[in-house]
Parts: C-alpha cells; sequence; structure tokens
C-alpha cells in the first residue's frame, strides 16, 4: 500500500489529530480494517459505530495484540483513562466519514478507470460479469460479494496497487444520497445502471424514487466528464440518458451501439444470444441474464476487448452461490435463488422455471421479499397471480407472513397446489413428501428469510 501513516494529517475536509510515537509517520501502512479478530501487522484499525457493534468496545482487544495504531473519535478519547491508552491514535469527530475520506485520498492516488455500477436487479453478476470480461485484457480490481456500502467501497478501494489497471464498484443504496457518496468516494470514471424496478420501495416509495436514488451515479458521471452505459431497453434509463462525455447503449429490443439478439434457452435454463452476429451460450441459468451479459459485452467492446474474448469469458462464466445456481439430487432440479428477492427478479425466476424442460413437474418455493413498505401486500399478491398467469408451474408453496398475500393472489385464478406455511420446518416436510425425481424446483426469498435451508433440506435428503 502506497500510503504513509503522516499522508493522512494532510487530507483536506478532514479534522485529524495523531497522538503517539512521532516516529511511525514516516512508515508505510499496509491496510486498514474494521475487524479486531482478523486485523494483521501494520494495518490501521478503524473503529466503526456500527448498528449491531460499536468498533471502540474493540480498541483494547487490537492494542494487546501489539497492532499499536487506531483511528478513534475525539470524544471517546478524552473519555479515557489516558494510562489505559498505550498506542498510537489518530483522533477525528467521526470514523466513518474518515474511512471513506481517507478511500478518497487514496484512489485518486491511481490514475485509472474506475467502473461504477448500480441498479434494482443484477449487480452483482453484472459486476462478475464485467470483470470475467475485462480480465481477459487487465488487471482488475472489483468488490469482492456484496461490499457496496458506504463502508464496504472504502475498504474495497484500499485493496487498490500499482498492479491495478481498472477497479470495478458496486454500490448499493437504501436512502437518497448514498449514491452520490458512494461516487464522490471512488470518483468513477465509467458507470453503469443495470435496471430501475420496484427494489428498496419502502425507502423509495414508487419507481421514481428508485430512478432518482440510482440517477446520482449519472449525475457525477455528468458532472465530471465520465462514460455512462445505458440499457435502453429500460423504460426508465432510456428516458432518462444522461449528458454525459460519452454515452454507450446497449439492448435487444430497441437500437442500440451495442445490440444482441436473443435466440433461445435450454432446458437448464441458459439462455443462448448473439453479438454482433456471434453465438454466445451462457452457462448461468435465467433468460433476465442476457441483459447482464449484454452490459458486460459493451464494456468490453469500450475497452477494447474482441468479440472473441468476450464470448469466452461469458461462456466460462459460472453463477455464484445462491444465484440462479443450478444443483441436481436423485434426479431432482433445484434453482437454488435465494440469495435475495424482490417483485421483479422474482418474476424472472418465475418465467425462468416455466421455461425450462423438465420430465417431471415445476414447483416454486417463495419467501417473503423485503423492504417494500407499504407495498408490500400488493407486491406479494401480484406475484401469486403472475405464477397463475405462467400456467405451467404446478405447485406454489410460500413462506413468511407476507407470503400470505402471494398465496392469495395464485388461488384468485389457479386451482393449482397453492399452500403457505407459517413455519419453515413445516414447509420442508411438505415439500419432501412431494417431491418426485424428474421434478424442477425454484427456492427463492429475501436474505432475511434464509430459504437456503430448504435447499440444504432437500440436497440432504
Amino acid at each position: 500500500m502506497n500510503l504513509l501513516y503522516r499522508e493522512l494529517l494532510q487530507i483536506k475536509n478532514l479534522e485529524i489529530e495523531f497522538i503517539g510515537d512521532l516516529a511511525i509517520l514516516d512508515k508505510k501502512i499496509q491496510n486498514f480494517s474494521i475487524n479486531s479478530r482478523i486485523i494483521g501487522q501494520n494495518e490501521v484499525f478503524f473503529a466503526i459505530k456500527g448498528e449491531q457493534f460499536d468498533g471502540h468496545d474493540f480498541v483494547f482487544d487490537v492494542l494487546k495484540k501489539g497492532l499499536s495504531t487506531c483511528v478513534v473519535s475525539k470524544s471517546w478519547f478524552q473519555r479515557k483513562d489516558k494510562a489505559e491508552l498505550d498506542g498510537n491514535f489518530f483522533l477525528v469527530s467521526d470514523t466513518l466519514i474518515a474511512l471513506q475520506e481517507i478511500s478518497r485520498y487514496y484512489r485518486l492516488k491511481f490514475d485509472i478507470p474506475v467502473f461504477a455500477l448500480t441498479g434494482s436487479n443484477g449487480k452483482t453478476t453484472t459486476k462478475e460479469m464485467i470483470a470475467a470480461v475485462l480480465g481477459k485484457k487487465f488487471n482488475i480490481l472489483k468488490t469482492e460479494g456484496n461490499l457496496n456500502n458506504h463502508i464496504g467501497v472504502p475498504l474495497t478501494l484500499f485493496d487498490l496497487n500499482a498492479e491495478h489497471e481498472i477497479a470495478i464498484i458496486e454500490m448499493g443504496a437504501n436512502d437518497w444520497g448514498e449514491i452520490a457518496r458512494l461516487s464522490e468516494i471512488s470518483c468513477p470514471s465509467h458507470g453503469l445502471i443495470t435496471n430501475i424496478g420496484p427494489a428498496h420501495l419502502e425507502f423509495f416509495g414508487s419507481l421514481a424514487g428508485v430512478f432518482k436514488a440510482k440517477n446520482e451515479l449519472w449525475q457525477y458521471l455528468e458532472k465530471n466528464e465520465g462514460i455512462a452505459f445505458i440499457n435502453i431497453d429500460d423504460n426508465y434509463l432510456s428516458k432518462n440518458i444522461p449528458r454525459a462525455n460519452k454515452v454507450i447503449t446497449y439492448g435487444f429490443e430497441n437500437q442500440a451501439d451495442v445490440l444482441g439478439k436473443f435466440i433461445s434457452i435450454n432446458q437448464k435454463g441458459q439462455p443462448l444470444i448473439s453479438i454482433e452476429d456471434q453465438e454466445i451460450n451462457l452457462k448461468i441459468a435465467g433468460i433476465h441474464n442476457i441483459y447482464n451479459a449484454l452490459a458486460a459485452a459493451a464494456v468490453g467492446v469500450e475497452f477494447g476487448l474482441t468479440i472473441q474474448q468476450i464470448k469466452s469469458a461469458l461462456e466460462n462464466f459460472q453463477a455464484a452461490s445462491k444465484r440462479m445456481e443450478i444443483l441436481e439430487k436423485k434426479g431432482i432440479i433445484i434453482i437454488n435463488d435465494c440469495y435475495n428477492s424482490n417483485p421483479e427478479s422474482a418474476r424472472k425466476a418465475l418465467l425462468t422455471l416455466s421455461q425450462m424442460e423438465t420430465e417431471g413437474r415445476r414447483l416454486a418455493v417463495l419467501g417473503d421479499m423485503f423492504e417494500l413498505g407499504k407495498h408490500g401486500k400488493n407486491e406479494h399478491k401480484s406475484i401469486g397471480e403472475y405464477f397463475s398467469a405462467l400456467k405451467n408451474i404446478d405447485v406454489l408453496l410460500a413462506h413468511g407472513p407476507l407470503s400470505v398475500s402471494t398465496i392469495d393472489g395464485a388461488k384468485k385464478s389457479t386451482t393449482k397446489n397453492c399452500e403457505h406455511f407459517q413455519n419453515k420446518g413445516d414447509l420442508i416436510d411438505s415439500l419432501l413428501a412431494i417431491i418426485k425425481k424428474g421434478d424442477l424446483i425454484l427456492i427463492k426469498g429475501s436474505r432475511g428469510m434464509a430459504m437456503e435451508e430448504v435447499t440444504d433440506a432437500l440436497l440432504e435428503s
């Protein structure tokens, strides 16, 4: 890490004071950490106060390990017995703001493209696809997992080193101003919004509110002469194209700079698409992933990759755990899509289930969708109605208080087997009792529903 301790005292817009051994100021920082359990030698510990824990409670654990440099709240430091504080301390008014400002300072040491992406659905899969494509030509840094918030983005930027040629940063938000702040921290040169859908309605209230939040990325690019990638088939995005320095469009339905063609979907739910007359067989299930793949292709084209390199990257791309992951046990096929859920992704998963070939029946096992606020009941009901309209899904089992409305919506227009379970264990027992060899089962729900427990029970049976 090319950063001296002394530099922390030189960062603009950051009031910071050092108390400790002045000799350390001319040494290099190894990295920064917010986890006292795994912090390493010469790493600086940030005492971040979160919803569940306050990092200040673990400062003395860090000091006992001989890892003597901490960034702490000035007010916390002043309340402590100075005899106990045997170490080096950077004092700030707010440790979270300090983390963000220091990461911004460090990011600006690197004159490389920073690619930021956000959106209602497909952020992580699109990020991983872009990384796979660009990784064919460049040394990249990417957001690991879903570290896409006000803490995860700064920690990702601290991993930049001289060998990196491009950074790919995923941005999530559940309130206005968060994408704007993450953009200020990461200073992206390129940006992409995957789509606008009914996610986080509890916070944003409407699709217009969702777009307002995500559009903060484009607003940053407009002000800083960036390059924007536009899903031209998305109703909101196509009508609000930013005045960026350069705009690159992609789509399947409308004329675009990078135009794709959907050809078919096989019995495993894996789409076949065409880009620049080159057929690409995706290994990841779900028709919605054609847009994630086309977005990655558009980015690859802009960065000078050949269509052959793009094809190779996309055809070798594998689904991440719990994201449209195809599993098999004793002749039963499971679509394990338990990582998260919202109305749009639930519909796309059900559509994929309906399109996949099977020797047996198609079963959908759905858990509650979170963060829908006052829209929760109606959105869950609409999923039940959508299930009924698809016709060829035979069974719907649901779990969670909101999913009562899913079953109500389904039963209004179908006589198919639709059942709600208050208890997940009862749902598992019922599912195990009815499944047969050849059946195809979709399991999906919001992260907090832990619907992977259903998947695990099927795999262990």
